[in-house]
């Protein structure tokens, strides 16, 4: 189900947002200590990174409003004194978020950032042979993480990059190393949600990445390069045909009408419906280019 609590549009998010949500995922670093390396960030703020502003090619992403981390469940089970990362994230000022019901949350923390900025972390790990969307306790009762389907691939399949800021509550500037997911990863994770809840930012996040990480052929060549890896089977597979559904003409309809293109042209909030045409056509175009590289790559290697 779409998320009515984010905004729809580009016009809902902001480079001051943006930047709360990397200062809170930097004082964040701080409760995990010795096994902060081991988190990988997902979601609307890898766009920061991964495809980082560089006027005119690469605009500016238009931002996010919360932080998702990925766990490493056997390395938290396997260490010491996590039955205190509760107790960390509280001594950092993080509170635990509630649902839409309500409910209080052990896998969604809120940090407020000041009287009108709150930044919602949510920690997630890999579904496995687990039902997606099941909450499992990752550190006592007192930490949780929702699981999502092929989640684990960014363990692998990630890149990083050191990066600097000031900590939340006037803690000084601090430099960290992040890791992050990468094109292959972060298309494949965001296609999946994008079929599962039909999200404008899913599509629009997707659609950003797949432009601007490098050039098609590159973009291609590296979901090649992961399926062949024999990783993670069954992953990139899933991605290319969540695209396939959201973004490509079949016999249900032509690509520009699909809810992926659909999603980029309310995203990217234009009134006028040539433009919204307009946008919803490249962003169609874009994927299925990118699917016939994968294709003919595949096929020159003899590979399905």
């Amino acid at each position: 189900m779409p998320d009515s609590s984010k905004p729809q549009t580009a016009d809902g998010y902001s480079p001051a947002v943006t930047e709360a949500c990397e200062r809170t995922l930097l004082t964040l670093l701080g409760a995990f200590g010795s096994l902060k390396g081991t988190l990988r960030l997902v979601g609307g703020l890898v766009p920061r990174y991964l495809t980082p502003e560089a006027p005119p090619d690469v605009p500016a992403h238009a931002g996010t409003s919360d932080v998702d981390v990925v766990l490493n469940l056997q390395v938290l089970a396997d260490g010491e004194g996590y039955a205190a990362l509760a107790d960390q994230l509280k001594a950092r000022g993080f509170e635990r978020g509630k649902s839409a019901e309500g409910k209080i949350s052990s896998w969604q923390w809120k940090r407020p950032v000041d009287e009108n900025v709150s930044v919602v972390v949510e920690f997630l790990i890999d579904a496995g042979d687990d039902q997606p969307g099941r909450v499992t306790s990752v550190a006592g009762e007192k930490v949780s993480a929702l699981s999502v389907q092929y989640a684990g691939i960014t363990l692998s399949w990630f890149e990083e990059r050191e990066i600097s800021g000031e900590l939340l509550d006037g803690k000084g500037i601090a430099t960290d190393v992040i890791r992050y997911a990468d094109a292959p990863s972060f298309i494949t994770l965001k296609a999946l949600a994008l079929a599962d809840r039909h999200e404008n930012k899913d599509a629009a996040d997707l659609i950003h990445v797949m432009r601007h990480a490098g050039p098609l052929e590159q973009v291609a060549e590296q979901f090649v390069q992961r399926k062949l890896s024999g990783d993670y089977p069954g992953a990139i597979d899933s991605g290319i045909n969540a695209l396939r559904k959201c973004f490509c003409d079949d016999e249900h309809g032509e690509g520009y009408l699909k809810v992926g293109s659909v999603g980029c042209g309310i995203f990217h909030g234009t009134d006028d419906e040539d433009d919204r045409f307009r946008i919803q056509r490249e962003a169609s175009g874009l994927v299925q280019a990118v699917l016939d590289r994968i294709g003919a790559r595949l096929e020159e290697l003899g590979t399905d």
